[in-house]
This record gives C-alpha cells, sequence and structure tokens, in this order.
C-alpha cells in the first residue's frame, strides 16, 4: 500500500476540504429556508448571512464523489478497460477546487463584524485536528501490515503532514506519503492563516474593485498552468506548482470570499440558475476528459463551480427548488470531510485485498469501497469529529457540523 504512482490520480486530492461548510444544523429537520428577497429602489436587498445553505451541503458530498470516483483509477488500471476509462475518471479530481471556492465562501458568509483572528482559529482547529490526524495517523499500520519495509522511509517522507506543512515540500514523496489526499488540509491550513487578513482587504473593496479582483483571480488560476507545464514537459515540480502549491490553490479561496460577499449583499445571476451552472460543470467535465491534464485540475471547471456555488446559494435564499437539500444528500454533505478523510485508505485496503483484475470485480471492488467510505465517515465524525471539535471549543463557541450557519451555543 504505497503512495501513489506520479502521473495518476491515486494522488491525494481533496476536502473538504476541511473548512468547507454550507447549511449548519441543529437538528433532524432542515429550517425553513427564507422567503425571496424583495429588491428595493436602492439597490439590492443584502442577504440574511445566518440563513441556513443546505444545497451547499448537500453538493459537498457531490464534489466529495468526484474525488473517490477519480481514485478508484487505481481499481480499475489492472482491469483491460482501465485505459479507456482513466480520461473519464481523471477529471473528478477537480473536485478539489470545488471545495477551495466553497471554503472561502462559508469562512466568508459566516464572518460577523468584529470576529477577532484567537477565536477564528481556535474554531478551525477545532473543526479540522483531530479528523485530520486520525486520518494521518491511520495509514501508518495499514501501510506496515502491506509492506512493512517501508515503514522507516514513510515515517521520513510523512513527518511534515503531522504539522500540515507537507504540500509547500515539491516532492511527491513528501506531498502524497501517507494519506495522500492529505495536501489539500495542509493548504487549508494556510487559508486559514490568511482569512483573517483576506476579509478585512475583500470589505474594504469597493464594488468595481471587486469585479477587477475577481478578474485578476480567474486569471492567476487560469494562466500558470498553460505557462508551466508545457515549459516544464511535465515534469513533478509543474505538477506541484499548478496542483498542490498552496499560493496558488489561494485564488480559488480567494474567489469564494468575492462570491460570498456579492450574495450577502443581496446580488443575483439574473441569466443563469442552479441548473444552469450545473450544465456548465457537466460541459467542463466532458471537456476535461479530452483536455492536457494539467488543464482539468482546475483551469477548466473552476468557474462553472463557481457559478454553481453562487446559484446554490440563491436558490436557497430564494427558496426555490433543490435537489440538494435533500435531507439524505445534506446528511451526507456533513460527514463529507470525514469521507473525504477515509476514502482513499478504503480504495487501497479493498485493492490490496481483492486485487481485482476484471471490469466485474473492479466496480464490485468500487461499490464496497463506497459504501465501506460512507460507514467510515460516518463513525469518523460521530466518534472523533463532532464531540472532540465541542470539546476543543470549550462548550462556549458554536459547533460546526458542516454547514454555513452557526448552531446555538451549548
Amino acid at each position: 500500500m504505497s503512495a501513489p504512482r506520479p502521473g495518476t490520480t491515486s494522488r491525494g486530492t481533496p476536502a473538504r476540504s476541511a473548512g468547507q461548510h454550507a447549511g449548519e444544523r441543529t437538528s433532524g429537520r432542515p429550517a425553513a429556508i427564507p422567503a425571496r428577497p424583495r429588491a428595493s429602489s436602492s439597490g439590492p436587498t443584502p442577504a440574511r448571512p445566518t440563513a441556513r445553505l443546505d444545497s451547499l451541503t448537500g453538493l459537498r458530498f457531490i464534489a466529495a464523489l468526484l474525488v473517490f470516483g477519480s481514485h478508484t483509477i487505481a481499481t480499475f488500471e489492472t482491469t483491460p478497460e482501465g485505459d479507456a476509462l482513466y480520461p473519464f475518471l481523471e477529471p473528478g479530481a477537480a473536485g478539489v477546487s470545488f471545495f477551495f471556492i466553497l471554503s472561502g465562501f462559508v469562512l466568508t458568509w459566516t464572518h460577523r463584524p468584529g470576529d477577532r483572528a484567537g477565536p477564528f482559529y481556535r474554531r478551525r482547529f477545532a473543526r479540522i485536528a483531530p479528523a485530520y490526524w486520525v486520518a494521518v495517523i491511520a495509514f501508518i499500520p495499514l501501510n506496515a501490515l502491506a509492506r512493512p519495509e517501508e515503514t522507516g522511509e514513510l515515517l521520513w517522507h510523512m513527518a511534515p503532514s503531522f504539522v500540515g506543512l507537507h504540500a509547500w515540500i515539491p516532492d511527491n514523496e513528501y506531498y502524497w506519503a501517507g494519506n495522500g489526499v492529505t495536501w489539500s488540509i495542509s493548504c487549508e491550513m494556510f487559508f486559514y492563516a490568511m482569512f483573517p487578513l483576506l476579509i478585512v482587504q475583500a470589505l474594504r473593496l469597493s464594488e468595481r474593485a471587486r469585479w477587477i479582483a475577481a478578474g485578476v483571480l480567474c486569471l492567476l488560476v487560469i494562466v500558470p498552468p498553460i505557462v508551466l507545464a508545457p515549459l516544464t514537459h511535465g515534469e513533478t515540480v509543474a505538477d506541484w506548482a499548478i496542483f498542490i502549491f498552496p499560493l496558488q490553490r489561494l485564488w480559488e479561496f480567494c474567489l469564494g470570499i468575492l462570491i460570498a460577499l456579492w450574495v450577502k449583499e443581496g446580488r443575483r445571476i439574473r441569466r443563469i440558475g442552479l441548473g444552469g451552472s450545473l450544465a456548465l460543470v457537466a460541459v467542463a467535465y466532458v471537456i476535461a476528459a479530452y483536455a492536457p491534464a494539467y488543464l482539468i485540475w482546475v483551469a477548466i471547471p473552476f468557474i462553472p463551480f463557481a457559478l454553481t456555488i453562487a446559484t446554490a446559494a440563491q436558490a436557497d435564499l430564494d427558496g426555490r427548488p433543490s435537489v440538494f437539500r435533500h435531507p439524505v444528500l445534506v446528511k451526507l454533505g456533513e460527514w463529507s470531510f470525514a469521507f473525504y478523510l477515509t476514502h482513499q485508505l478504503v480504495i487501497r485496503a479493498i485493492d490490496y485485498v481483492l486485487m481485482p483484475t476484471t471490469l466485474a470485480m473492479a466496480l464490485w471492488a468500487t461499490a464496497l469501497a463506497l459504501v465501506v467510505s460512507i460507514a467510515s465517515a460516518y463513525v469518523l465524525f460521530t466518534v472523533v469529529e463532532k464531540p472532540l471539535e465541542r470539546r476543543l471549543r470549550g462548550g462556549s463557541l458554536p459547533v460546526s457540523t458542516g454547514g454555513a450557519g452557526h448552531t446555538p451555543k451549548r
């Protein structure tokens, strides 16, 4: 059960990303969606930032499922159909981009005037640290059983991941070491560190300046892959600079901040709804199946993802129908961080035991991995993530259950 081989999406890819929540839940029943805001003569009506955005929670699980699909490449690659399926599974890795944009959106949506950096960092630590460390440590005994001779080298390469610094090292022996998906949490930790500064600066921008900033961010996402990959001829450093480097992924997070401010101010996308933005995501996915790898990770899907987040939020605020508010999807969305952290471990373990060589075996292994991943996510969320978050917050700060609002203090 070695680390993912370079050049495949057996590479760790995200989470929630950690910190990416939408739609807080205080009980088994969703809160009512507020009535559609009425426009006033003086401009858009600001949205209630405490409103539940359950569609975003449901979409989190769909994004995690895309990442899960990309990691099943390892299951199918030993079958005769593996090469044919590869291009259609690989684009799922772009689900990471959805998580990063959503993370910026949610942190901005829940931000309140007067929020201080200290309590914010404490909430973020409580939210991700317990489940993250369990997911990091869990790989060690699994690998020791499968490849005990690699344990010493593995621990050396995993050392930076214990403090969340592995995404800063341009070497896949480090940023994919152990539970490879945790590289995205390393990026999230950087985003969290920067957020108190970023939100202050974003709030100072005029509406015109925010539109300009959004355009610049889009260029910062699209241009580096187009320039770097051809110049480096696909060397590992290009993969790192395009897909892993926390500073390069910060632009998606910043775009999420701007989208949240726009929605908070009551502005709306009038010519495209949630259905239209999802159609754009589907088109982007098909294009990505035939595009070079350095474009499918971020450059192709990130704008459709950003539109989907904005239109899903406004659908909830305006009380329009959304399948993503279904209670089952919302619950799975609440578990999505735990699902993301555990799914690749489950896929590797099942591949190691079953060693599928036919399409039928690979499909069975994939279905089994999905069921076990959801079950393990439930256990990690229920036993570790939620109770330890409450304890680390000291019982005086609201507990997150994966959403974009706050639950009452407990």
